[in-house]
């Protein structure tokens, strides 16, 4: 459980440096809505983070289908995309605080609905 804990933390670094660097560039460059940003940096990220996940942290289940894992990785991802756009536009937009604090604290609060959500489907 510590090897795939540690697996899990530098897979999510990797990530996470690509959802953030993309939500400063689509804030920042583009001026995207920074809630419309974060969802793009968020879907992207994850796509990464998939395809990591599977590799190095989740093993591979025999018994389950590529499509039943795929599916499950996939629902856990689209509700953490809707923990991450609440927690944005509650923390952004009502409390004002600045985007990329709100970002550190809907990161940390999706990273562990990921864990425990995927350990759980892809591993049981």
């Amino acid at each position: 459980m510590i090897k795939k804990i540690i697996n899990f933390g530098l897979v999510g670094v990797f990530a996470t440096a690509i959802e953030y660097i993309l939500l400063i560039v689509l804030k920042e460059f583009f001026n995207v809505d920074v809630i419309i940003a974060s969802g793009i940096a968020f879907t992207i990220s994850l796509l990464f983070n998939y395809v990591l996940s599977i590799k190095y942290v989740f093993v591979d289940k025999k018994e389950m289908s590529k499509t039943k894992e795929m599916t499950g990785f996939f629902i856990t991802a689209i509700i953490g995309l809707g923990i991450n756009q609440v927690m944005m536009y509650v923390l952004v937009d009502m409390v004002n605080i600045y985007y990329l604090f709100a970002k550190v604290v809907s990161t940390g609060t999706v990273m562990i609905w990921n864990f425990i959500s995927r350990h759980v489907f892809l591993e049981g």
